[in-house]
């Protein structure tokens, strides 16, 4: 802008004259920002009302559907430091009794100590875990290249580390990732190289899998086959320790194994039997009639003599009932739905322990019963236990075993049954996963309860979040209240910035009817409305502006005793199929959602629309202003060149009014002389 000396003809300040006029046409832009200042705040308190609807649109999805928290399922253990426990919404509610017998272990062994700089010869063995095998081929070296040989080979199955036992020496580890018995080290290859080295001792024998049948009378039920057994008429006795049982005359009896028990080929089942038939009373029939000695009696004068008669009576043979199939046992396996049975005759006349290859008929199927039968008479079954052989012809047995491949077995309400690992335990009980951390010295209680918990931290947060956008609501919508009159102007900035808004007041008056609403209800104690579980907008004998302004209060003893004693009514309330389609259609929370849906949905929903709004006032001001600034501009240049010509002119005037003084005075001078 060139530099003006304004005023310097006419005297005046030019200058700060245009100044004043450029800022009396510059007044509408103040009340412009001023509007556009007010746009921002909109579309900054639209933000704001957005966040609080979606985190209230949140907290009412938590309410129902798969996301609500009624059916949750809690567990209470006596000793948290033997066990822990997760229960899903499957798990039933009840009391159990658990003991850890003792916990599952990985298998770990170890060398003996060997000279770290001693070279140790090539060598070649294998090592397997599960079924995995995976075979060390081994150059030769130290002890540490022979334990990073083996991580690079078989680290998916085992974890080889070497450790420093004295100065000079450290031992080989050789540690499973597999847990249980099914993680057992096999070793084969190379015995007399591994020995040297002392990992093993020599060949390792065959090992027996057993599972024990414990027998308990709740187990024991009628026999199912399709042959109906007749005529039954015994008895059934189990002793206390579970071992013996005793068939007395004819009985058939299943026996359900607590735990299925799936055989391979070489599965056995392995008991001792006895039998014992009681003697029935037989009619004693003489095998031959003889007359005695001579004998002479005389009647009325006449003598008689007797002789002998002497002749052989055979005996009556009755026909005698004969049973061939005394006693028995079965198996019974369930699969796909169908049974499939196989009994196996026992011999009566064998006493003691047998054996019957049941792999033969049900490898690889998992056995779900055994029968046991008796036809005649009195057997006892003792000690049966169901046994798989596994063969170990070439495993190397280990020499320095840290610990052994052990299942966890627990005893759940008196049962025993074992498992590979101690952790993620869930087909023991139904919807509940186990923890196990530590032996037992006592029975334990597991107590599968209502989360009550959960339900309440839900319910408190929907609460919260529909309080706080109740509050936030009134300061955007509220009115003050001018009680003279010229004060409208005066107050009209306390005012709320979206007073009268049509459609935050639709919103509100929406959730304030789905709040107040009854919600039919299909199921046996239905909850209709929210002050039957503890919710309400104020105490009985509230004052009415409490009441008037909406918020919700909990009575939380009252909704956790109705948590308690009727999830189900509450979950029904929140959100229910009253159609029968399996569509969840009614319910508070689904009410809610729905008016909610429209302000919060992805993509331009209603919030979003009215920013944009917002965001479009603002660009049509800015616009306003920068047209305004650019006339103010023309308009300062238009004010100079007026007040510049002034000048001129002013400037003008005064030259020639001075050439005339000049002119008289000289007219004056000449005049004298």
């Amino acid at each position: 802008m060139p530099v003006t000396l304004g005023g310097v003809a006419s005297g005046m300040d030019t200058d700060q004259i245009i100044q004043k006029l450029v800022e009396v046409e510059a007044r509408p832009i103040i009340q412009w920002q001023e509007e556009k200042d007010r746009y921002s705040l909109r579309k900054e308190a639209l933000r704001q009302l957005q966040t609080k609807l979606n985190t209230l649109n949140n907290a009412t999805k938590d309410l129902y559907g798969f996301r609500s928290p009624f059916k949750e399922k809690g567990v209470q253990i006596s000793d948290t430091g033997v066990l822990q426990a997760q229960a899903s919404r499957l798990a039933v509610n009840g009391t159990h009794t658990l003991e850890v017998l003792h916990l599952a272990s990985s298998h770990k062994i170890s060398t003996d100590q060997i000279k770290e700089d001693e070279i140790l010869l090539p060598g070649t063995f294998s090592i397997e875990v599960d079924g995995n095998s995976y075979t060390i081929k081994y150059r030769g070296g130290n002890i540490k290249t022979l334990s990073d040989r083996i991580n690079e080979i078989a680290s998916s199955v085992v974890s080889a580390t070497t450790i420093k036992t004295i100065d000079d020496k450290s031992i080989l580890t050789i540690e499973s990732k597999v847990p249980g018995k099914k993680g057992e080290l096999k070793i084969r290859g190379d015995e007399e190289y591994l020995k040297k080295i002392g990992l093993v001792k020599g060949e390792k024998g065959a090992a027996r899998e057993s599972q024990r049948i414990i027998f308990d009378t709740k187990y024991f039920t009628g026999y199912t086959g399709e042959k109906p057994i007749e005529d039954e008429d015994g008895t059934l006795t189990v002793d206390k320790d579970g071992k013996t049982l005793v068939l007395d005359a004819k009985l058939w009896r299943e026996y359900i194994l607590p735990v299925e028990y799936k055989a391979q080929k070489q599965s056995i089942l392995e008991l001792s039997v006895s039998y014992s038939k009681e003697k029935s009373e037989e009619e004693v029939i003489p095998y031959k009639v003889e007359i005695g000695p001579d004998e002479t009696t005389v009647i009325k004068g006449i003598e008689l003599k007797g002789y002998n008669v002497s002749r052989e009576r055979p005996l009556e043979k009755k026909p005698k009932k004969e049973v061939e199939d005394i006693i028995g046992v079965g198996v019974i396996s369930i699969e796909e739905g169908k049974r499939i049975e196989k009994i196996y005759k026992l011999e009566s006349n064998k006493q003691g322990k047998q054996e019957i290859p049941i792999g033969q008929d049900f490898a690889d199927k998992k056995i779900t019963k055994i029968l046991f039968y008796c036809n005649d008479g009195k057997a006892t079954f003792q000690d049966a236990a169901l046994v798989t052989e596994q063969k170990g012809e070439g495993i190397l047995d280990p020499k320095n075993v840290i610990t052994e491949a052990n299942d966890a077995k627990i005893k759940l309400d008196g049962v025993e049954i074992v498992r590979q690992k101690n952790n993620g335990i869930d087909d023991v009980l139904k919807g509940v996963t186990l923890n196990l951390l530590s032996p037992s010295t006592k029975p334990v209680t597991l107590t599968i309860r209502q989360n009550t918990e959960t339900a309440v931290e839900k319910i408190k947060k929907f609460v919260e979040a529909y309080n706080d956008y109740l509050a936030f609501n009134k300061e955007l919508t509220k009115a003050v209240k001018s009680d003279k009159v010229g004060d409208y102007q005066k107050d009209k900035y306390k005012n709320g910035i979206f007073i009268g808004d049509m459609t935050l007041m639709r919103l509100q008056n929406a959730l304030n009817t789905a709040i107040s609403s009854a919600y039919p209800s299909n199921v046996q104690q239905p909850v209709k409305m929210l002050y039957q579980i503890g919710v309400s907008t104020g105490e009985i004998n509230a004052k009415w502006e409490t009441i008037r302004e909406g918020k919700l209060v909990i009575d939380e003893a009252k909704l956790v005793e109705v948590l308690s004693e009727n999830p189900e009514g509450v979950q029904d309330f929140f959100g229910s199929d009253t159609d029968g389609d399996n569509r969840i259609d009614n319910g508070l929370a689904f009410k809610m959602e729905s008016i909610l849906d429209p302000y919060v949905s992805a993509g331009k929903n209603i919030i979003v629309a009215k920013m944009d709004l917002e965001d479009a006032s603002i660009k049509a001001t800015d616009e306003r202003i920068e047209r305004k600034q650019e006339h103010l501009k023309a308009y300062e240049q238009k004010l100079r060149q007026k007040f510049a010509s002034m000048e001129k002119a002013i400037s003008g005037s005064k030259s020639q009014s001075n050439w005339l003084d000049m002119q008289m005075k000289n007219l004056q001078k000449q005049t004298e002389k």
